[in-house]
């Protein structure tokens, strides 16, 4: 129960650092970072939540912090696409 709570807390916590991360570019390598060990927390929380069964709701704190820990990734994506040459 305890890493449950851990793991959803600190997905959020590094989610919302990733997101946080994409005021700048130079930010951006540390958002990449927060991204990848919040979005390992994240599926940490799910498989421990799908395996107990302990929330039945429909967002959860681990969701919310899979979707920030996204947020740096389709950054990177969205400004190769606007400043590519062709």
């Amino acid at each position: 129960m305890d890493s449950y709570k851990i793991t959803g807390n600190l997905s959020l916590v590094f989610g919302v650092l990733a997101a946080l991360s994409c005021i700048s570019i130079p930010y951006i390598l540390f958002g990449m970072v927060f991204a990848i060990i919040g979005f390992i927390l994240s599926v940490f929380n799910i498989f421990i939540n799908t395996k107990n069964g302990m929330e039945r709701k429909l967002i959860t704190k681990a969701h919310l912090g899979m979707v920030l820990s996204s947020v740096p990734v389709i950054y990177i994506i969205v400004v190769f696409i606007i400043f590519k040459k062709d």
